[in-house]
């Protein structure tokens, strides 16, 4: 399943306040990916993985990457 949308007036990552699309598929390598891209060039990415595992990678606009973790499953 593929799904996408656009929203108005949300906080970035830099703590602007802008517009942007959210992104997400679901497919047989990775159970779900979510991606937010921001009208200032932020961007966040997550992947869900079949064994519960999340990674999820947050980078600023000016290419500085905030997070970037990955979280096994319980």
């Amino acid at each position: 399943m593929d799904a996408s949308g656009s929203f108005k007036s949300q906080p970035a990552p830099c703590g602007r306040i802008v517009d942007g699309e959210n992104f997400r598929d679901e497919d047989s390598d990775v159970v779900v990916t979510q991606e937010t891209d921001f009208a200032c060039g932020c961007r966040s990415i997550q992947h869900e993985y079949h064994d519960g595992t999340v990674s999820r990678k947050v980078i600023r606009h000016d290419g500085r990457v905030l997070i970037d973790e990955l979280l096994a499953a319980e």
